[in-house]
């Protein structure tokens, strides 16, 4: 291809791309040597180049990095193409390298001006390693590739996202994404997306690159492409391919797998190593992954869908590879439709190999467009250190979404990433299904309200800021998610303690001394005499990661509700992997609904300072200890006020239809104390040495003359009383009680034990008959939480 779009010689020194030689290094966009006015890209680079975190810079024709140059790209840096009659790529040439290093926070974008699948020619890079064509020539940039060095450094992609790539040079020339030309082992890709290009997302053009933590998303041609001998390995790749309406095109295969189009014997074969893949095809009758071409592959813990044909096999010297086991496919889960094209290798065999398997709705296991997985999987790990130990089918775990923030998903346009910090004085939205990130408190005053609508994902920064969110007496958040699409706050960094999590102050009643009180974070004034205060609505919500120390006697928990009434709205949340407590109630009179706490390491649920709300359906689920890293304290800390168990009001809140299950440590489950009352219906508490224990004089008189009510309530254990006024012999006598019973649950904690009591004469309960929160025939928690 002729290559009329370069600019002449005395052009490019006129740009200062092409240095002198007493300099080693230019910086584009700093104001030094070598800096181009408006960082523009126009010429080759011959000489090391760093672009500037957080600069765009205009892409302005095809650029080669030259034989001995070096492109640095710091985070952030956007690329855009221009949109006009030139045709604009990247291009890595054998011997150059390109060192481009996001972070999950600042990925590099490589983007163009028209926001269309095939508006630039996107990144080629090429290198000396090994392919079965010998030495190539690029098809765009007609650039040598190929070589025996298999080991071949071309540099590091990390936290790479190409946009609108595909731009077709001829009608058998479009560029993809990122094309490897016999690029070698030494390279770094990791953490890379391809998004919304018009031919393929990755290709291999032979060599023995690796490859982790991939995403392709609606690329109308292939998502991943091989072909002339690539030899790497893989782990975690994504493809994911939106519908023709939702998208405007049609997507072919999901993988186009070939050894050499016209020599199927030639030497090195293809056979890569892929191991935790999630593929999601768009519906059509096209191809998913299709194996042809002479290739051999090893293709284990994967998940293929969405296809009519998930997995087709062509071609003789392809199907015999699988049949004599030369080639593998096992741990691999198909939707539907497998083919083979010479019946060599069949469904038989392949439904007969090491844990394969056809289920055909496998929409219960992956949501939010790709992420979930299947249960069994090979530790791959024991086959070659590359691999991580990961025993599941599938890239992307719900527990641990590494592509959030840092990619676009299907259907979606390409956007900065809006941050969130400082004051809220008016009404705020949070847009449906986009991604924020909280770069420190976040308080909203009153009169204002945030909005957050459903498939939100607030990220908070992992740097040295305190991450919270607060909401202030007489402001509002309004937070409805769905099942399908919740809310999710998160964290960057996937570790308990990591954000301050969310604190709610309203104006219901609490039993501090003075009827008001100041919160443990923020230091906002929280308590009033408005019972039926309103503070909003939480709805489909999952806070993980929460509990960050601001001091040692202050962590934050999950939720936090500081004097918070009852005409606010509250249902459906999850608090997951907290430091401190999964939900607490400072006073106030906030009734809840479907609540999950999960591997909170101080209490699951904890009250105080006088709260009388209500609640039912309520899990509390401790993991343990060896799994966690951490231990877990209670399920439930109850106490009415610490330091003088008369304040009024007391805490008196009614429950019903609770599972709370520890974590077999020797610790309390339920702890009534510090003069709380309550009334406590339809529970099942297991796995703690001490499921329930009673202290505090008031605490158990109140249980003993009736004013608390334990009933209908199964313990795995035996009551502990402190004062010995109500025993375990008074809880047995009381209604509907047991002890040392024993449960059938099932997937941690869903199950139920016969005879409950019908709380529904007041209308904010549900009618139920049984003792526990989730029975096995609805799973309210299922495709919300993890």
């Amino acid at each position: 291809m002729k290559k009329n779009w370069k600019l002449a010689t005395l052009a490019l020194a006129t740009t200062g791309l092409l240095f002198t030689t007493a300099c080693t290094e230019d910086t584009i966009g700093d104001g030094g040597n070598g800096n181009i006015a408006d960082n523009l890209l126009n010429a080759d680079i011959t000489e090391d180049v760093t672009l500037k975190a957080g600069i765009t810079y205009t892409l302005d024709g095809g650029i080669h990095v030259k034989n001995g140059a070096t492109l640095k790209i710091e985070p952030g840096v956007k690329i855009e193409a221009i949109h006009d009659n030139k045709v604009d790529y990247i291009l890595i040439e054998q011997g150059a390298k390109i060192d481009a290093q996001g972070t999950a926070t600042q990925p590099i974008v490589m983007t163009s001006q028209k926001k269309e699948a095939g508006a630039w020619g996107g990144l080629h890079i090429c290198g000396y390693a090994p392919t079965n064509v010998g030495t190539g020539t690029s098809e765009i940039g007609d650039a040598t590739y190929g070589g025996d060095k298999a080991d071949d450094n071309s540099g590091v992609l990390r936290y790479v996202r190409m946009e609108y790539t595909g731009y077709a040079f001829s009608e058998d020339k479009e560029s993809n994404g990122i094309t490897f030309y016999g690029v070698g082992s030494g390279t770094t890709v990791d953490y890379v997306q391809a998004f919304m290009g018009s031919d393929d997302g990755f290709e291999f053009f032979g060599g023995s690159v690796n490859i982790r933590h991939a995403v392709v998303t609606d690329c109308s041609d292939d998502s991943f492409d091989w072909t002339e001998g690539w030899n790497g390995k893989g782990q975690y790749l994504v493809a994911y391919q939106g519908s023709k309406d939702e998208i405007g095109y049609d997507c072919d295969c999901l993988m186009e797998c070939d050894n050499h189009s016209t020599n199927f014997a030639a030497t090195p074969v293809s056979f890569p190593t892929l191991a935790n893949v999630t593929l999601v095809g768009n519906g059509g009758t096209a191809q998913g992954v299709r194996l042809r071409a002479g290739t051999k592959v090893g293709l284990y813990n994967t998940i293929i869908t969405g296809k009519g044909k998930c997995l087709t096999v062509e071609t003789e010297p392809t199907e015999s590879a699988l049949k004599n086991g030369e080639s593998k496919l096992n741990y691999v889960t198909i939707g539907s439709g497998f083919t083979s094209k010479e019946n060599i290798y069949t469904q038989s065999d392949f439904l007969a190999a090491e844990n394969n398997n056809e289920v055909k709705d496998l929409t219960p296991i992956l949501r939010s467009f790709y992420v979930g997985t299947a249960e069994g999987g090979r530790n791959m790990s024991t086959v070659d250190s590359f691999f991580d130990a990961a025993e599941y089918r599938g890239a992307v775990p719900a527990d641990n979404d590494w592509t959030a923030g840092w990619t676009l998903s299907s259907g979606s346009e390409a956007q900065e990433i809006e941050e969130l910090k400082g004051t809220v004085t008016s009404d705020v939205t949070l847009a449906a299904g986009k991604t924020y990130y909280l770069t420190g408190d976040y308080t909203v005053k009153s009169p204002a309200t945030l909005t957050i609508e459903e498939g939100v994902t607030i990220i908070a920064k992992h740097d040295n800021t305190v991450d919270y969110i607060l909401v202030e007496q007489g402001a509002k958040i309004n937070a409805a998610g769905t099942a399908e699409n919740p809310i999710v706050m998160t964290s960057e960094k996937k570790e308990a303690g990591a954000w301050g999590g969310l604190h709610i102050c309203g104006k219901a009643p609490v039993n501090v001394q003075g009827g008001k009180g100041t919160s443990e974070i923020g230091d906002a004034a929280y308590g009033g005499d408005d019972a039926a205060d309103n503070s909003g609505k939480l709805s489909y919500i999952r806070l993980e990661y929460t509990g960050y120390a601001f001091s040692e006697d202050k962590e934050a928990n999950g939720v936090t509700f500081y004097g918070v009434g009852s005409g606010t709205s509250v249902d459906h949340l999850q608090a997951y992997r907290g430091s401190d407590d999964g939900f607490e109630f400072f006073g106030g009179t906030v009734c809840v609904k479907y609540m999950v706490a999960t591997s909170c390491s101080d209490d699951s649920f904890d009250w105080t300072e006088g709260w009388c709300g209500k609640g039912q359906f309520m899990v509390a689920y401790q993991e343990n200890e060896e799994t966690l890293g951490y231990d877990c304290d209670c399920l439930m800390e109850c106490d009415s006020n610490d330091k003088d168990n008369s304040l009024t009001p007391v805490s008196h809140p009614v429950l019903s239809n609770l599972t709370l299950v520890g974590n077999g440590n020797d610790g309390r489950g339920v702890r009534l104390r510090a003069g709380t009352e309550v009334e406590l219906y339809n529970a099942i508490i297991t796995g703690k040495e001490q499921p329930l224990t009673v202290e505090t004089v008031n605490t158990e008189n109140a249980l003993k003359n009736g004013i608390s009510r334990l009933n209908y309530v199964e313990i795995s254990g035996i009551l502990s009383s402190k004062q010995n006024i109500y025993t375990n012999d008074l809880f047995q006598a009381a209604e509907g009680n047991r002890t040392n019973a024993t449960f059938a649950l099932e997937d941690k904690f869903i199950g139920t034990a016969d005879g409950g009591k019908d709380m529904s004469s007041d209308s904010f309960f549900t009618a139920t008959d049984y003792k526990g929160a989730v029975t096995a025939d609805d799973n309210w928690t299922a495709g919300w939480t993890l």
